[in-house]
Protein backbone atom coordinates (compact mmCIF):
# COMPACT_ATOMS: atom_id res chain seq x y z
CA UNK A 1 0.00 0.00 0.00
CA UNK A 2 1.25 3.45 -0.79
CA UNK A 3 -1.74 5.62 0.12
CA UNK A 4 -4.15 5.40 3.05
CA UNK A 5 -6.50 8.16 1.93
CA UNK A 6 -9.79 9.49 3.23
CA UNK A 7 -11.64 8.14 0.17
CA UNK A 8 -9.62 5.03 -0.73
CA UNK A 9 -6.57 2.89 0.02
CA UNK A 10 -4.21 2.43 -2.94
CA UNK A 11 -1.40 -0.01 -3.47
CA UNK A 12 0.15 -2.65 -5.69
CA UNK A 13 -0.13 -6.40 -5.69
CA UNK A 14 3.04 -8.21 -6.76
CA UNK A 15 2.77 -11.76 -8.10
CA UNK A 16 5.80 -12.52 -10.27
CA UNK A 17 5.90 -11.30 -12.96
CA UNK A 18 2.84 -9.08 -12.34
CA UNK A 19 2.53 -5.71 -10.68
CA UNK A 20 -1.17 -4.87 -10.45
CA UNK A 21 -2.78 -1.73 -9.05
CA UNK A 22 -5.06 -2.27 -6.03
CA UNK A 23 -7.96 -0.26 -4.67
CA UNK A 24 -9.68 -0.70 -1.32
CA UNK A 25 -11.97 1.33 0.85
CA UNK A 26 -10.30 3.62 3.41
CA UNK A 27 -9.16 2.27 6.79
CA UNK A 28 -11.91 2.53 9.41
CA UNK A 29 -11.11 1.02 12.79
CA UNK A 30 -13.67 -1.14 14.58
CA UNK A 31 -13.85 -0.12 18.27
CA UNK A 32 -14.97 -3.67 19.19
CA UNK A 33 -11.96 -5.56 17.84
CA UNK A 34 -9.58 -6.22 14.93
CA UNK A 35 -10.47 -6.49 11.25
CA UNK A 36 -11.62 -2.96 10.56
CA UNK A 37 -15.18 -1.71 10.49
CA UNK A 38 -17.63 -4.09 8.87
CA UNK A 39 -20.51 -2.96 6.70
CA UNK A 40 -23.59 -2.24 8.73
CA UNK A 41 -26.61 -0.01 8.27
CA UNK A 42 -25.27 3.43 7.36
CA UNK A 43 -21.63 2.35 7.69
CA UNK A 44 -18.94 1.75 5.10
CA UNK A 45 -16.71 -1.29 5.33
CA UNK A 46 -13.01 -0.74 5.92
CA UNK A 47 -10.04 -2.09 4.04
CA UNK A 48 -8.47 -5.04 5.86
CA UNK A 49 -5.68 -4.34 8.34
CA UNK A 50 -2.07 -4.66 7.27
CA UNK A 51 -0.74 -8.15 7.89
CA UNK A 52 -0.19 -11.62 6.48
CA UNK A 53 -3.16 -13.46 4.96
CA UNK A 54 -3.82 -16.87 3.49
CA UNK A 55 -5.35 -16.50 0.02
CA UNK A 56 -7.86 -19.30 -0.51
CA UNK A 57 -9.46 -20.00 -3.88
CA UNK A 58 -13.10 -18.86 -3.85
CA UNK A 59 -15.83 -19.21 -6.42
CA UNK A 60 -19.45 -18.12 -6.31
CA UNK A 61 -22.01 -17.15 -8.91
CA UNK A 62 -21.28 -13.45 -8.37
CA UNK A 63 -17.48 -13.82 -7.99
CA UNK A 64 -16.22 -16.87 -9.91
CA UNK A 65 -12.59 -17.99 -9.70
CA UNK A 66 -11.23 -15.37 -7.25
CA UNK A 67 -9.51 -15.51 -3.83
CA UNK A 68 -10.61 -14.90 -0.26
CA UNK A 69 -8.31 -13.43 2.41
CA UNK A 70 -8.10 -15.30 5.72
CA UNK A 71 -6.40 -14.39 9.00
CA UNK A 72 -8.62 -14.90 12.08
CA UNK A 73 -6.02 -13.20 14.32
CA UNK A 74 -6.65 -10.02 12.30
CA UNK A 75 -10.43 -10.51 12.38
CA UNK A 76 -10.78 -11.85 8.84
CA UNK A 77 -12.50 -15.22 8.26
CA UNK A 78 -13.32 -17.13 5.09
CA UNK A 79 -17.04 -17.83 5.69
CA UNK A 80 -19.53 -15.82 7.80
CA UNK A 81 -20.32 -18.86 9.98
CA UNK A 82 -16.66 -19.04 11.05
CA UNK A 83 -16.98 -15.82 13.11
CA UNK A 84 -17.74 -16.93 16.68
CA UNK A 85 -21.46 -16.45 17.52
CA UNK A 86 -22.15 -13.23 19.39
CA UNK A 87 -18.73 -11.75 18.60
CA UNK A 88 -19.31 -8.08 17.70
CA UNK A 89 -16.19 -7.78 15.50
CA UNK A 90 -14.65 -9.56 12.55
CA UNK A 91 -15.33 -9.82 8.85
CA UNK A 92 -15.67 -12.55 6.26
CA UNK A 93 -15.71 -13.15 2.52
CA UNK A 94 -13.07 -10.50 1.83
CA UNK A 95 -12.23 -11.18 -1.81
CA UNK A 96 -9.82 -10.09 -4.52
CA UNK A 97 -12.02 -9.41 -7.55
CA UNK A 98 -12.65 -7.12 -10.53
CA UNK A 99 -14.18 -3.66 -10.23
CA UNK A 100 -13.23 -0.06 -10.84
CA UNK A 101 -14.08 2.25 -7.92
CA UNK A 102 -14.98 2.02 -4.25
CA UNK A 103 -18.62 1.85 -5.40
CA UNK A 104 -17.77 -1.69 -6.60
CA UNK A 105 -16.31 -2.74 -3.24
CA UNK A 106 -17.98 -4.43 -0.29
CA UNK A 107 -14.85 -4.55 1.88
CA UNK A 108 -12.83 -6.38 -0.77
CA UNK A 109 -9.71 -5.61 -2.83
CA UNK A 110 -9.97 -4.64 -6.49
CA UNK A 111 -7.12 -5.18 -8.94
CA UNK A 112 -6.42 -3.27 -12.14
CA UNK A 113 -3.64 -2.67 -14.61
CA UNK A 114 -3.11 0.88 -13.31
CA UNK A 115 -4.59 3.52 -11.00
CA UNK A 116 -6.76 6.27 -12.39
CA UNK A 117 -9.98 8.16 -11.83
CA UNK A 118 -13.54 7.47 -12.97
CA UNK A 119 -16.35 9.93 -12.35
CA UNK A 120 -14.12 11.86 -9.95
CA UNK A 121 -13.46 8.75 -7.83
CA UNK A 122 -10.15 6.94 -7.31
CA UNK A 123 -10.13 3.87 -9.56
CA UNK A 124 -8.24 0.91 -10.94
CA UNK A 125 -8.45 0.57 -14.71
CA UNK A 126 -8.62 -2.54 -16.93
CA UNK A 127 -9.68 -4.58 -13.92
CA UNK A 128 -10.95 -7.66 -15.76
CA UNK A 129 -7.69 -7.89 -17.71
CA UNK A 130 -5.73 -7.63 -14.44
CA UNK A 131 -7.84 -10.32 -12.77
CA UNK A 132 -7.40 -12.64 -15.76
CA UNK A 133 -3.62 -12.18 -15.57
CA UNK A 134 -3.68 -12.86 -11.83
CA UNK A 135 -5.67 -16.04 -12.44
CA UNK A 136 -2.98 -17.20 -14.90
CA UNK A 137 -0.20 -16.62 -12.37
CA UNK A 138 -1.89 -17.90 -9.19
CA UNK A 139 -3.99 -20.69 -10.61
CA UNK A 140 -6.42 -22.28 -8.14
CA UNK A 141 -3.86 -22.76 -5.40
CA UNK A 142 -3.65 -21.38 -1.87
CA UNK A 143 -1.10 -18.56 -1.47
CA UNK A 144 0.19 -16.11 1.13
CA UNK A 145 -0.43 -12.36 0.77
CA UNK A 146 1.45 -9.80 2.84
CA UNK A 147 -0.22 -6.38 3.03
CA UNK A 148 2.07 -3.63 4.26
CA UNK A 149 2.82 0.01 3.64
CA UNK A 150 5.63 0.82 1.24
CA UNK A 151 8.63 2.77 2.51
CA UNK A 152 7.73 6.33 3.41
CA UNK A 153 4.02 5.57 3.79
CA UNK A 154 2.58 6.23 7.20
CA UNK A 155 0.86 3.05 8.36
CA UNK A 156 -2.57 3.75 9.80
CA UNK A 157 -4.28 0.42 9.19
CA UNK A 158 -3.05 -1.40 12.29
Amino acid sequence: RHSYGRDATLGYLYANPLRLATLEEPWLADPDGPGGQRRDTGLHESCVPDGIYTLKPHSSERFPNVWALVNPALGVWYQPNEIPPGQPWGRSAILIHAGNTTLDILGCLLVGMRHGSLGGLPAVLDSRKALDQLREVLGRNTHTLTIRPTGGTQEIAA
